[in-house]
């Protein structure tokens, strides 16, 4: 059934029951309209009969009446032989002015009117109406006495006789014509909306040509056809009732059919979830809405380009532009309200405030220049204060002092770092020479013959802790040369991936002891930096190193080359063995270990040493942390 349903011949079907469905409702509530205007249910059949005639009866008397009233002084009244009532006329006297040729055989009226005709002052008809008056100036009344006849042939009476019948019979049974053509309606109404855009082979949509078109463009087409039918209908009004009555039950046959196309159409578009989008008011709105952008975006351009062109002016012009801008209207309000006494405090308030004002200008600009250069670090430069005077001298004296007192203390932390460096240096070399005698007799010593075990134990250990703390002493004096910027570094165009494809060489295996594996990523094209080698293997082996000390065993660690805009950027990431509850910010600090325990080997700068040796080399090392992720990001810049 659902296959049949979803073929052609189903929604032609469920569409077809669907519109005579929704026509039956319609006679339906029509023919209950009428019935309860026309008093159906409160009474008999007769007296509906000769309520729904009686307008016709008036209207058929009316015109014979004209014709004997019109008539009634010059000539005999002609009455058709054919007409469909028995009727006689007479006046306000009650003498008979007209009647068909058998209404003498009348006995007993079955309806009577009275009429009124207007007369002009020369006597002559001016017009006729049904009343209920019985006297008034200028007024001639008449009494209209009227049967039907049963001439045996169709007439309106007869026609209408029948109908009446009918329907009288029919009148409860509409109600339940209609319920069930309401229920009918929704249910094939619903059954054609789940089917439309679907196929009885698949369940995929298949709009139809129509859907490509706008849907409110759709709706729009349809009110314009409607608005045009109305007033078509109005213009046939004024023609044939009957040519008028079916004109508007096509119309109305045709507009149901377009409206459950369009509501076909609207369950279609509702199913792709593109109804607004694919709405003819949402591209307009989105047109718009970039038109506006591009003409915010323009108009922003061209003020970025005025507020520009105007931060680029010097400080005096600009002071210079603002003063005479403000000058020349004032002078504009001073034309149109002339005042001798306000011209003349004008012109001496101009005297003495523009020089003023340029003067101060002029002043800020030498105090801003010098501001500019101690921001830059050039601590030599001093402001001529010699033409200054009261608080702008003052300003730039104290601008000069400051320069000053950064020279010197410059060059105190300067002597701090130098006699700093040349402290570890002596106190490093002066260690070095016992140190270096102590690691040679200790190997001397675990290379001796000797039947006694714990003395090649106690060689191991005291080697070891001897290597250790030569490490130690060699990173503190890097460590203070890097900081102090006396290492030297000799940088030439290398390529980025030699230094990824040496460090997967050398510690691949070395991690793999740990039961860490090492991915690598390079791109194809060439990376050139400028770097030291030697330097930037020291930057590898303290990350790499420190991966292998604190990353968790069995996870993967990941070295990968990056071009990033202008920029090569090598990450290192790994999953951290231990929590870290720590900032990058004291990861960087010298003597700052991850493991807080210190259970493991490291002194704590090996990543200040590297972010170190990474800036002297005009490049950049940070570090982030994310849970249990490490990643330490060096960044170069690309040639």
């Amino acid at each position: 059934m659902k296959k049949f349903f979803r073929s052609i011949a189903g929604k032609t079907a469920l569409f077809i029951i669907c519109i005579i469905s929704g026509c039956v409702l319609i006679a339906s509530i029509l023919s209950a309209a009428v019935m309860i205007e026309m008093d159906f249910y409160t009474q008999d059949k007769q007296r509906v009969y000769e309520t729904a005639i009686e307008g016709k009866i008036r209207n058929d008397i009316y015109g014979y009446l004209w014709d004997i009233t019109g008539a009634y002084k010059d000539k005999a009244i002609q009455i058709p032989e054919d007409a469909d009532l028995v009727f006689q006329v007479a006046d306000k006297n009650n003498t008979v002015v007209g009647e068909t040729k058998d209404a003498a055989s009348v006995k007993d009226w079955k309806y009577t009117y009275s009429y009124g005709v207007l007369k002009d002052e020369e006597g002559n008809l001016s017009d006729l109406f049904y009343t209920s008056l019985s006297a008034e100036e200028n007024v001639d009344y008449y009494t209209v006495r009227i049967n039907l006849k049963d001439s045996g042939r169709t007439s309106y009476y007869s026609f209408m006789n029948t109908v009446i019948d009918k329907t009288y019979a029919f009148r409860y049974g509409v109600y339940f014509i209609g319920f069930i053509s309401l229920i009918t309606m929704i249910i094939s109404f619903v059954a054609l909306m789940s089917v439309s855009g679907r196929r009885s082979d698949d369940e995929q949509l298949y709009p139809g040509p129509f859907n490509r078109i706008p849907f409110d463009v759709m709706c729009g087409a349809v009110m314009l056809a409607a608005a045009l039918f109305i007033i078509t209908a109005e213009e046939i009004s004024r023609g044939s009732e009957l040519f008028t009555g079916i004109y508007i039950l096509c119309g109305l046959l045709v507009f149901m059919i377009i409206g459950l196309g369009l509501c076909m159409s609207l369950a279609v578009r509702i199913k792709q979830r593109n109804l607004i989008k694919g709405s003819f008011c949402y591209m307009m709105l989105k047109w718009l809405i970039k038109i506006l952008q591009f003409i915010f975006q323009k108009t922003a351009a061209v003020l970025m380009v005025i507020l520009n062109f105007i931060k680029e002016i010097p400080l005096v012009w600009k002071s210079v532009i603002i003063v005479l801008g403000l000058t020349f209207v004032e002078f504009v309000f001073l034309v149109e309200s002339y005042s001798e006494f306000y011209t003349a405090f004008w012109c001496i308030k101009n005297l003495l405030l523009i020089p003023l004002i340029i003067y101060t200008a002029i002043c800020m600009k030498k105090l801003q220049q010098g501001g500019i250069a101690l921001a830059g670090g050039d601590l030599s430069y001093r402001v001529d204060t010699s033409r200054m005077f009261w608080d702008l001298k003052k300003h730039g004296e104290n601008l000069n002092s400051i320069g000053k007192g950064m020279i010197i203390a410059v060059n105190e932390q300067m002597k701090s770092e130098r006699m700093k460096t040349e402290l570890i240096t002596n106190v490093s070399h002066d260690i070095k020479t016992p140190l270096t005698s102590i690691i040679n007799y200790a190997d001397l010593i675990g290379k001796e013959k000797t039947s006694n075990k714990k003395i090649q134990e106690y060689s191991v250990v005291l080697l070891r802790q001897s290597e250790r703390l030569k490490r130690l002493i060699d990173d503190l004096v890097e460590a203070s040369k890097a900081s102090s910027g006396n290492l030297d570094v000799s940088l030439v165009p290398c390529d980025a991936k030699t230094f990824v494809s040496q460090a997967a060489g050398e510690f691949e295996d070395r991690l793999k002891e740990c039961e860490l594996e090492l991915i690598t990523s390079v791109p194809e094209q060439e990376t050139m930096i400028m770097a030291d080698g030697r330097r930037m293997w020291r930057i590898f082996d303290n990350l790499l190193n420190n991966i292998r000390k604190y990353a968790l065993a069995g996870t993967r660690v990941y070295l990968d080359l990056q071009r990033q805009d202008d920029k090569a950027v090598f990450v290192f990431k790994n999953t951290s063995r231990e929590r870290l509850n720590i900032s990058e910010q004291e990861l960087m600090e010298r003597f700052t270990r991850g493991d807080k325990s210190r259970s493991s080997e490291g002194n704590g700068l090996g990543l200040s040493i590297a972010k170190s040796i990474a800036e002297l080399q005009n490049g950049r090392l940070s570090i982030e942390i994310d849970g249990d992720l490490f990643k330490a990001v060096l960044e170069f810049p690309l040639l």
